[in-house]
């Protein structure tokens, strides 16, 4: 136990060193943070943005619905009974019967159709079945496989799916999320860098302390310490100022989005950053923060050892 009170002691003293140089220094910090803060937000900014494309793309999805045309010969009993196995089919999200009643119904109240409609001696429009994939189909092949096999069904004549379409809207998808990927990774590796060259700078103004606190037994771990606490709040302090930015920057552009959804009837908001996005930012940063620093002071415990 007094081990253990001893090594919270030695951490809370560098932790309250660390804060007070930060303070001391808090115009350099400031600048430091900021930077930092930038490099974290694009990625945060990607990252809600793709999130938000992958919601809009998901009630996209439902347009490249599959269409069954069904036998005209069929029951109104075999047709309900049709759709019933269509419903319980693995992938299939949603799906509904559209009756020739229906259809013709739907078909009269476009213009021009009236009076054609009058020349016809009956109803030429069979059954339909309209399905949407399920969700969980996120990927083209999948969605075309969904098809094959609802085509094999008995009764069913002909079905129809706008393949092109789903083709196009998940290599849109599969193009931004590796973009994301590699911004991020690319931004997380300048977060280190900066922060690694920060300290290295404090560092060398500190070099003389260091070098007496070596000189009179100060272990590795113990010179170590303070340093390892400031890029925890550099990172800290930045993933702060990225969330605040994020969530501004998501609030002003939210207005003219749904404009532009109102001029194609349609209605979509932006989501800003959620808690679970929010918390994995907070930690990402802490994390590289902390390896910024590491790598830095580790480089010089080498170079001196």
């Amino acid at each position: 136990m007094k081990n253990l009170r001893s090594w919270l002691a030695f951490h809370e003293q560098a932790f309250k060193h660390s804060l007070s140089f930060l303070w001391r220094e808090r115009w350099s910090t400031a600048m430091t943070v900021m930077v930092i803060a930038m490099a974290l937000m694009l990625s945060s900014l990607f990252w809600v943005l793709t999130d938000n494309v992958s919601r809009l793309t998901a009630d996209w999805q439902r347009s490249g619905h599959i269409s069954l045309y069904l036998d005209a010969s069929l029951s109104s009993a075999d047709e309900m009974s049709l759709l019933e196995r269509v419903q319980k089919t693995l992938g299939v999200g949603e799906a509904t019967l559209k009756t020739p009643e229906q259809g013709l119904a739907a078909l009269q109240t476009q213009e021009g159709m009236q009076d054609i409609m009058r020349y016809l001696p009956e109803n030429p429009l069979p059954a339909v079945i309209d399905v949407t994939p399920a969700a969980t189909l996120n990927s083209a092949a999948e969605i075309k496989q969904l098809y094959q096999t609802l085509q094999t069904y008995p009764h069913v004549e002909q079905a129809k799916l706008d393949m092109e379409w789903v083709s196009r809207l998940f290599a849109f998808l599969n193009v931004v999320s590796t973009l994301a990927h590699m911004l991020m990774l690319m931004l997380a590796l300048a977060v280190v860098l900066i922060i690694g060259n920060t300290l290295r700078l404090i560092i060398q103004d500190r070099h003389e302390e260091m070098t007496v606190l070596r000189l009179v037994g100060a272990c590795d771990a113990f010179i170590m310490r303070p340093f390892l606490y400031s890029g925890v709040c550099y990172g800290a302090m930045a993933a702060l100022l990225a969330i605040i930015c994020v969530d501004l920057f998501i609030f002003s552009l939210d207005s003219g989005i749904n404009q532009l959804f109102a001029s194609y009837q349609m209605h979509y908001t932006l989501s800003g950053m959620s808690f679970s996005q929010m918390c994995l930012l907070m930690i990402l940063a802490i994390t590289l923060g902390w390896l910024g620093a590491r790598f830095s002071v580790m480089r010089y415990i080498r170079s001196s050892g």
